[in-house]
């Protein structure tokens, strides 16, 4: 039976290579893009599945586009995927040389963001069946594994993710709504760049089998796209 999914940051990336497969699995997607008008992939896909796909206008860093999306739906939602993320900096620079609001940029999207949006959308996802939130992190935010100076500004605002998602999953467990952290490898994309070992296509068939299966006994975990829990820790 098909489930109702909204996805942010659905434009691109693994948030359109997302979207794509959850739609050839027969769910109902909504996918939020900033600018629609410009999401030329998105509807090449609403196109083909003109029944099952309803593009939204969000922009994550807006608390007006926020509830504006949120004000234009009633349906529950079964699944919230917050995959909204920027990646400000090349990832190589020293201390010394990051700037400042690569840090303000990062956090914006990836920590305010994602509360900015599970807050607004919160009342339909607790309407859902099953209701899952995926909070779409990054192997880059663990701390156990940090062995090098990189990603000054987008590790630690994945980590700072890592603990919105753990605090998240305490306190709405009394709701049943399981609450998790996924990582979904190297991937190549924008973000990910060309020497990733992994296809946009490949890492979202794995998330939507693991997100679409998803039950409350695994709220709070950090896991990998194929559903295992991280080895290395948060």
């Amino acid at each position: 039976m098909g489930q109702t999914i909204l996805i942010t940051g659905a434009n691109r990336g693994i948030g359109l290579a997302l979207t794509a497969e959850l739609l050839k699995a027969g769910h109902q997607v909504i996918a939020t893009a900033r600018h629609p008008a410009r999401a030329t992939d998105l509807a090449a896909l609403r196109t083909a599945h003109k029944s099952s796909l309803d593009i939204l206008e969000l922009d994550v860093t807006s608390d007006k586009s926020v509830a504006d999306a949120a004000a234009a739906l009633s349906t529950g939602l079964d699944v919230l995927v917050n995959n909204a993320a920027l990646f400000p900096e090349n990832g190589d620079e020293s201390i010394f040389d990051m700037k400042l609001e690569h840090f303000r940029e990062a956090f914006e999207t990836n920590v305010i963001g994602v509360v900015r949006v599970t807050r607004a959308f919160f009342p339909l996802v607790k309407k859902g069946t099953n209701p899952r939130i995926v909070n779409i992190s990054s192997g880059a935010a663990s701390v156990t594994a940090k062995h090098d100076h990189g990603y000054y500004a987008y590790a630690p605002s994945k980590a700072a993710l890592n603990m919105v998602t753990r605090a998240m999953a305490d306190e709405f467990r009394r709701h049943g709504i399981c609450v998790v952290a996924m990582t979904p490898g190297w991937v190549k994309t924008e973000m990910g760049g060309p020497n990733a070992p992994l296809e946009p296509a490949d890492s979202a068939r794995a998330i939507a089998r693991t997100i679409t299966t998803l039950t409350i006994d695994k709220t709070s975990l950090f896991l990998e796209r194929t559903g295992a829990e991280v080895k290395y820790g948060w």
